[in-house]
């Protein structure tokens, strides 16, 4: 009996069929949990310790701040009082059943269009037995720099720590697209880092006196309602 050829056609049609029916046999590779899992990368910020090219880009973001103070005739002035948390108390430094409320003044002024910087903001914060005060400078210019924050903590009344020109003692650096970068005092040896906090010092001291920090803020704070008296000795201390 003579066998017919196979036809080309039919030849790669049951070439096919194989190769499927091996695709379907062969079992899929598992993947691993670990594999599976998402990667995080975590970023820790040594603040007291920062690299060398970290503080040169503090340094250089406080340089752009030294301009002065050329403010425009507007201006704006609030106030206000937080009730502060527990944690927020503890955070603070003070007893939990001692003063809840948080007085606050802010001030802000910007500057001439020719400026390098567009804004200033000036806030005072009372929390507990300390007051806190923030200096926030925004350049006009936000392409590697967003924001220049000089901060310092005082214990004491609202009058002693406006009277005190305290130097600051965080400064931190907002960088558009990328992490930012903060220098703070830590009690520790930072004599390498002292030409930065010099800087910072001499910007704050700068921008308390163009703001009449020590003639607003108390005023300010007096416009503020005074708390109700309560009979619990908790409510007494908040007067």
């Amino acid at each position: 009996m003579k066998r017919l050829p196979i036809q080309p056609a039919l030849m790669a049609v049951l070439l096919g069929l194989v190769l499927c029916a091996h695709g379907q046999a062969a079992p899929a590779t598992p993947q691993s949990p670990e594999a599976a899992k998402p990667r995080i990368q975590v970023s820790f910020l040594n603040s007291c310790h920062p690299a060398f090219a970290d503080s040169e880009e503090i340094h250089r973001a406080l340089a752009r701040m030294k301009e002065h103070a050329a403010f425009t005739p507007d201006f704006e002035i609030t106030r206000g009082v937080t009730t502060l948390s527990e944690e927020q108390l503890r955070a603070a430094g003070a007893n939990v059943g001692s003063a809840t409320r948080s007085p606050w003044v802010r001030i802000r002024r910007n500057f001439a269009e020719k400026s390098a910087i567009a804004s200033v903001q000036y806030t005072f914060s009372v929390e507990g037995n300390s007051a806190g005060e923030t200096l926030s400078l925004a350049p006009r210019d936000t392409h590697d720099v967003l924001e220049v924050l000089i901060s310092s903590t005082v214990t004491g009344t609202p009058a002693q720590a406006v009277a005190a020109d305290t130097p600051p003692e965080r400064i931190r650096v907002e960088r558009y697209g990328r992490g930012s970068l903060v220098l703070q005092r830590c009690g520790e040896d930072q004599t390498v880092y002292e030409p930065v906090f010099e800087e910072a010092r001499q910007i704050f001291v700068r921008y308390r006196t163009a703001l009449g920090i020590k003639t607003l803020v108390p005023a300010e704070l007096a416009r503020l309602p005074r708390p109700k008296e309560s009979k619990s000795p908790a409510g007494n201390l908040n007067k």
